[in-house]
């Protein structure tokens, strides 16, 4: 006599997943140091040479004087011919005052007064390598270095970040299943 059976086969769910992973980007900009060197400031002063000619004495030695110099010789000039007059007459004085000597002392004074020839004022000899100064005053360059040295001006950027999110999409791969059956199924329907 055959049991009746029961046979059940069953399949199992599969579920599948479809996987988006996520996306992480980070960027991060070159920073900029901006690095400028400022250019040093010289100045350079050069004072004039300073030459100073003084040929007043060189001028004089030929006669050429200024006019203080001129007067200046004038007055001496003035001064010694005023002196020799004065000496002349006294003399002329002494000789007119013994005239009990028995000289002629008018005629002679007259004859004295006739030949002396008077010459003008005579310069002095010309000279044309003395006299003349000359006086050089150099002055030193002025230098003025000004070092203004090098300027920095960074400029940092944040890094850039770009996230996408991942994801997760379940589905069926197979779906669950069961089958019944009835096996060896003889009922006796005479019972």
């Amino acid at each position: 006599m055959q049991l009746p059976q029961i046979r059940m086969q069953s399949t199992f769910a599969q579920i599948g997943l479809n996987i988006r992973k996520p996306v992480q980007e980070i960027e991060q900009p070159q920073a900029e140091l901006n690095i400028r060197q400022e250019p040093a400031v010289l100045s350079i002063q050069q004072a004039r040479v300073e030459l100073h000619l003084d040929a007043s004495q060189a001028r004089s030695n030929i006669g050429l004087m200024t006019p203080m110099q001129f007067s200046d010789s004038n007055a001496a000039y003035g001064k010694s011919q005023w002196l020799e007059a004065v000496g002349e007459m006294s003399q002329e004085g002494d000789v007119l005052m013994r005239i009990e000597t028995r000289s002629n002392a008018v005629a002679e004074l007259a004859v004295d007064k006739g030949v002396l020839l008077k010459n003008g004022y005579v310069p002095p000899a010309a000279s044309f390598d003395e006299g003349v100064e000359v006086r050089i005053e150099s002055k030193p360059a002025v230098i003025h270095v000004e070092r203004r040295g090098m300027r920095m001006d960074p400029v940092t950027k944040p890094p850039l970040l770009k996230y996408t999110p991942g994801k997760v999409e379940p589905y069926m791969r197979q779906w669950p299943s069961l089958k019944i059956e009835a096996i060896g199924l003889y009922v006796d329907r005479t019972m």
